[in-house]
């Protein structure tokens, strides 16, 4: 048995050695793709057309793009001309002039059990996708506590967001993320606000959730190394199901990487000091600032479509090319009639917490703060 099962396996490999394969490639047709990730809590949302073809993929100009809730015209998207559309950009497959997509914008309110339609339409390439927003689960508590971890020896200081919130019917999907917001009024020799010289700056907060056994769906951080954790993409989305606790209440622990106004530097510049002509900056950093901090946290709920478009996501980050040879081929998934793309829909709940309001000297470059932490 074992002669007969090397011998057909040589032949099969003599075989593979010596036969060709033709590939015809047909013609240069173009394909119309479309891309959005919407939700609840933006206003203002912004759709991605391009056109793909064998030899090129480049926006898709001066096309018709229409926005359908519950079947009613509520907008009609804006192309956004780029400044400079004339501009070579390069890839690892060569040299492409203009951008690869389009940008068109619109505004329109999203609400849970809303039937969204979107049409784009320019020629013979006429796209569409359709979708139902999310029903909003509820979270019910949020308690915040300074934990320490070790993940392979190395120890960090988080902030510990104990969240409960009730499941939703169904098989369901969550998907976790925050953003940091600052207050920041430079004061001038009085104590004052200086004129031009206060707004507001966000960035994304930055979570940890591979401590979680929900978040990280089984395939968390522990105190060493997990050998076969280098074969499992990283779940970088921070996106879940919800099979562990499938029609119940839920709570999870994810973990904010974070420092107290008073434990570090404020390293940044505020993102309203670029609107600022001439900036003198040794003059900038000698004055102090006052900062409200406020951390938001995010629970967003989804459809599976958006949850395997994630998850294809995260494979193609994890492993991209480089480790191909080891896993199965990524494919990502297509919600987009006529052509090619994903439109996704999130339904976000949000939770503040804040730091309480310092007043920061300023230096030469290197500024120290006081103040202190309170839960909102």
């Amino acid at each position: 048995m074992k002669k007969s099962i090397y011998l057909l396996a040589l032949s099969l490999l003599a075989v593979s050695c010596y036969e060709q394969i033709v590939i015809t490639v047909g013609d240069d047709e173009a394909v119309g793709v479309m891309n959005a990730q919407l939700n609840t809590l933006d206003s203002v949302h912004t759709i991605q057309l391009s056109v793909s073809q064998k030899s090129d993929v480049k926006g898709l100009t001066g096309a018709d793009v229409r926005v359908f809730v519950n079947g009613t015209l509520v907008a009609t998207a804006k192309e956004i001309v780029p400044l400079n559309p004339d501009v070579t950009y390069w890839d690892g497959y060569g040299s492409h002039k203009g951008p690869w997509e389009t940008d068109y914008t619109f505004e329109a309110d999203f609400r849970p059990g809303d039937e969204v339609r979107i049409e784009a339409r320019k020629g013979e390439i006429e796209l569409s996708s359709t979708l139902t927003v999310p029903a909003a689960t509820h979270l019910s508590s949020v308690d915040t506590s300074t934990v320490q971890m070790t993940y392979m020896g190395d120890t960090s200081t988080y902030l510990q967001a104990k969240m409960v919130f009730n499941d939703l019917p169904g098989m369901s999907f969550y998907r976790l993320s925050g953003r940091m917001v600052d207050e920041v009024a430079y004061l001038d020799e009085s104590g004052e606000p200086a004129p031009g010289l206060s707004g507001t700056t966000e960035n994304t907060m930055s979570l940890e959730t591979g401590f979680d056994p929900i978040i990280s769906e089984g395939t968390g951080k522990t105190g060493g190394a997990d050998i076969g954790a280098l074969l499992k993409a990283e779940n970088s989305y921070h996106c879940f199901a919800d099979t562990p606790f499938s029609g119940e209440e839920c709570t999870i622990r994810p973990l904010v990487f974070f420092s107290h106004l008073s434990d570090g530097y404020y390293w940044y510049y505020p993102d309203f000091l670029d609107n600022i002509e001439n900036p003198d900056w040794a003059a900038i950093d000698a004055m102090d600032r006052r900062v409200q901090r406020r951390w938001i946290i995010q629970l967003r709920s989804l459809d599976f479509a958006q949850y395997h478009y994630i998850k294809a996501l995260e494979n193609l980050d994890t492993f991209g090319e480089d480790m191909s040879f080891l896993v199965e081929p990524t494919t990502l998934p297509s919600n987009v009639e006529g052509g090619l793309g994903f439109v996704g829909m999130e339904t976000v709940t949000e939770y503040t917490f804040c730091e309480e309001t310092c007043v920061l000297p300023g230096s030469d470059g290197i500024v120290y703060y006081g103040g202190g932490y309170y839960e909102d």
